[in-house]
């Protein structure tokens, strides 16, 4: 609003400019030409009537415009109660309709100040219904829609139709045909007519026109209800086509906008148009033209909305007790998991002993696998005495992996390769060491 604010207000006063030079240039000759016809009326009549003076003329007119005022007929013998039912009801109409013609007004304490407590309920209420009536209309709109695409009809063909029905249908149906029935009825010439169908459904009202009130014509019974709908259908159309003209005034300005700043930017540094927005197969089945009263608007109730919603976001970090070092973290930030985070598992110093322990005993099992195996695979080094009588015999290094050492032997004498009973050869050795050589060792070493 900041940086459009000066250009609608300079706007709005230069348009109010034009028009009150214009209006001054077309209507003030004809209030001083009505000024020096009424002096010259009132010079006839004194001149007619010798024993009325101008202090007794002007008491009598005082008298009529009094009447006038309070809505009392002042020419003719018939006349109207503006206050009956039916009066009554046009007259509550015009007040929450915002048309307020002002041929008929209030004139007691009491009826004034109901006037407007009536109006401070009634207007809300007659603009909600109005905006209904105007989404019906709209909802009729989205349904020819659906009925021409499934004809098989472009989408834009659509658009400008479903777009120049409403034009039609409200110019035609509200602001063409009406002035007919008023020249008919009411005596009134086109002009006159489409003036008051105009300035009734745009809700200025002057009250130089009025429909239904002339004491002097019989109207239908009819008459007047036909014409409090129409005026109600008219002011849902009337308020529709403004949204939508405004609405496309505010779009054709975006786009204007747009193409001048595109304008300022090199030819060499403008982005390449983008393609294939719209995909050739993903067609819609109904347009809405008035999609724009659907979309979200940002004003102080949905402000207000949205940071109670945040509150109660936040409300439970309220009682959670935090530290000095964490006290910036909110409890909006912590995310919740469906599961545990998996961390890395450390090992404790009891299952390091463990592990070790396992592991000399997979390397018992690999000294029994060797001793099984025959002679040819066996290392050299391992050939002892100590494999052969004691399982342990051989030395386990824990640094090297589980690496198995054994010293050179030198009692094994002779060996012997067992037969399979079937004929064939077998992997088992037998070997045969003197007992005396394994004393004289265990004599040595002890």
């Amino acid at each position: 609003m900041a940086d459009k604010g000066p250009l609608l207000t300079s706007c709005i006063i230069f348009y109010l400019s034009i028009g009150a030079a214009i209006f001054q240039i077309l209507e003030e000759p004809n209030w001083k030409s009505a000024k020096s016809k009424y002096i010259q009326e009132k010079e006839r009549i004194l001149k007619r009537h010798a024993c009325l003076t101008t202090e007794d003329l002007d008491g009598i007119l005082e008298v009529v415009a009094e009447a006038a005022g309070q809505g009392v007929t002042i020419t003719g013998e018939k006349y109207i109660n503006t206050w009956d039912w039916s009066n009554s009801v046009i007259f509550a109409a015009t007040i929450v309709t915002t048309i307020g013609y002002g041929n008929v007004a209030p004139k007691t304490i009491g009826g004034r100040l109901f006037c407007i407590f009536y109006g401070l309920c009634g207007i809300p209420l007659c603009l909600v219904w109005i905006s209904e009536l105007g989404s019906f209309f709209g909802d009729r709109a989205k349904r020819l829609s659906q009925v021409l695409i499934r004809k098989g009809i472009a989408v834009k063909k659509v658009q400008f139709t479903c777009t120049a029905i409403f034009l039609l249908w409200g110019l035609v149906v509200h602001l063409v045909i009406p002035p007919f029935v008023f020249m008919s009825l009411e005596g009134w010439s086109y002009l006159e007519g489409l003036y008051f169908s105009f300035i009734t459904l745009t809700t200025v009202g002057f009250g130089d026109y009025v429909a239904g009130v002339n004491p002097n014509i019989e109207y239908p019974r009819l008459y007047r209800v036909f014409a409090e709908v129409w005026i109600y259908m008219g002011l849902a159309w009337l308020s529709l086509f403004f949204s939508w003209n405004v609405h496309m005034v505010v779009e054709a300005h975006k786009v204007l906008k747009k193409r001048r700043q595109r304008h300022k930017i090199p030819l060499d540094e403008r982005p390449p148009p983008a393609e294939g927005r719209h995909s050739p197969d993903a067609r819609p089945t109904v347009i809405d033209i008035f999609n724009f009263l659907s979309e979200k608007e940002e004003d102080y109730s949905t402000v207000i909305k949205e940071i109670g919603e945040s509150e109660k976001k936040r409300k439970f970090s309220d009682n959670v007790s935090r530290s000095k070092s964490c006290s910036d973290i909110l409890a909006t930030d912590i995310q919740t998991l469906d599961h545990s985070p998996r961390r890395r598992r450390r090992l404790s110093i009891s299952e390091v002993f463990i592990n070790t322990k396992m592991a000399l005993d997979s390397a018992e099992e690999g000294l029994s696998l060797i001793r099984d195996t025959d002679g040819d695979s066996l290392p050299e080094e391992c050939q002892s005495e100590d494999i052969v009588e004691n399982k342990g015999s051989c030395a386990f290094d824990s640094d090297k992996d589980g690496d198995v050492s054994c010293e050179p032997t030198k009692d094994i004498k002779e060996e012997e390769s067992v037969q399979h009973p079937d004929g064939g050869g077998t992997r088992f050795t037998i070997s045969k060491v003197t007992e005396g050589d394994t004393v004289k060792d265990k004599d040595e070493k002890g």
